[in-house]
């Protein structure tokens, strides 16, 4: 009975590995800690990002909304109605982006290749080109795997080019460009207020379940993406944070009509 009583008296009075035992103790909530920053910080850079499209697509309302119905396919000054983009539409957009990516157009290429194909096959209406307005300054913002976060890493945070050939699909689900205060679809003040709603996805290890949502329990989820994200969240899953922005500027309308054009 001694001898077992000393030899657990050993045992407990035993101080090897406490430094490290320590250091597992204190290197997970520090751990934790520097990802949360990490991932505050990548919002905050968002967020300013999305601010700036806000006033992006501002300027472009101020001046597309009154400008020439012939650019726009006849449509009446100051309207804000919907047109839908067809698979065509994306279809043409993607065959010239993948042509610019073939032949190795850096990042800026690829960005002028972007906003080229948007604007052929999107120009003839004037929501659509406010939205491009929007979309440009977003396009590094987009996850390089969109829902995927199976894996997620710090490097897929910071991302890479590649990043400006997700926001092609990524961009027009998770953007939603509104007019608050807005009776109809026809804008009948002397300003206009444009809201930028995006859906940033969260790509950082552990931080993204601590500081993201998933998509359905977003508070802005009615905004952005219609029927597709439910369906998706499904599917791949993911983690996001919800950013807004409005901005409010006057209408730089002409005191004349703009003569209608032959055919």
């Amino acid at each position: 009975m001694t001898v077992v009583s000393s030899s657990s008296g050993s045992l407990f009075a035993d101080k090897r590995g406490v430094v490290f035992l320590e250091l597992l103790i204190a290197f997970v909530p520090m751990w934790s800690f520097f990802l949360c920053i990490l991932q505050l910080a990548f919002i905050a850079h968002a967020d300013l990002i999305v601010k700036h499209s806000a006033d992006s697509a501002a300027r472009s309302a101020a001046v597309v909304l009154p400008d020439d119905p012939n650019e726009y396919g006849g449509e009446a000054k100051m309207s804000v109605a919907r047109n839908a983009v067809t698979a065509a539409d994306l279809g043409l957009a993607l065959e010239q982006i993948g042509s610019a990516a073939q032949v190795g157009a850096s990042g800026a290429g690829l960005s002028r290749a972007f906003s080229s194909a948007a604007l052929v096959n999107l120009g003839r209406s004037r929501l659509n080109t406010i939205r491009l307005a929007a979309h440009v300054p977003l396009m590094p913002l987009a996850p390089e795997n969109v829902g995927r976060d199976s894996q997620p890493s710090i490097a897929k945070a910071i991302g890479t080019q590649r990043r400006l050939l997700s926001a092609l699909y990524y961009q027009p689900f998770a953007l939603a460009v509104t007019f608050p205060g807005l009776q109809g679809s026809v804008a009948d003040q002397p300003e206009i207020t444009v809201r930028v709603t995006y859906a940033f996805q969260c790509t950082v290890p552990l931080a993204r379940k601590i500081l993201c949502r998933s998509f359905a329990d977003l508070a802005a989820r009615e905004e952005i993406g219609g029927a597709f994200f439910p369906l998706a969240q499904s599917i791949v899953g993911g983690r996001f944070r919800g950013l807004q922005h409005e901005t409010t500027l006057l209408i730089h309308d002409a005191p004349y009509e703009y003569r209608p054009r032959r055919s």
